[in-house]
């Protein structure tokens, strides 16, 4: 009878230790792709200080349509004047129904606030370095606008 039990609990101990096994969450997945954007186009490409706001279309594409959240205090989209030393952060609204993982592509219009310039002279040439973070974190390669031009009135 002793022979009996060790034997069930021998078998049961390996039937559970196999079954957690199995629900150990897979470590070498490969990780989830990156976004990618491009920029379609930027608008104007001279403006007046202070009047006129810049309007930068990106297209985008990511795997698993992961882009933007409903938190607007998640700040996944990073663009940086070429004249300053740090970007600016905004947020992006979702691009995907919530709760779903699929292939999304599309065209992101976004309208920076007026810009101004930043030294004493008339006119100043910048451009913006741009990239999106996705919800797992992954953030899209750096694209870079075409040069604007930035005038006094």
């Amino acid at each position: 009878m002793m022979k009996f039990i060790n034997y069930y609990l021998t078998v049961l101990l390996a039937v559970l230790a196999f079954s957690l096994d199995a629900c150990k969450k897979e470590e070498n997945l490969p990780p989830a792709a990156a976004p990618v954007i491009a920029v379609l186009s930027i608008s104007p490409d001279t403006l007046v200080q202070f009047q006129d706001s810049v309007i930068i279309e990106l297209q985008y594409e990511d795997q698993n349509g992961d882009l933007g959240s409903d938190n607007p205090d998640q700040l996944d989209l990073e663009i940086k004047d070429s004249r300053l030393n740090a970007p600016d952060f905004y947020h992006v609204k979702p691009l995907a129904p919530a709760g779903t993982s699929l292939f999304i592509r599309g065209i992101l219009r976004v309208q920076l606030p007026t810009l101004f310039l930043l030294g004493n002279g008339d006119a100043e040439v910048l451009n913006f370095d741009i990239r999106l973070r996705d919800q797992n974190g992954a953030w899209s390669e750096m694209v870079n606008t075409d040069p604007i031009v930035v005038v006094r009135e």
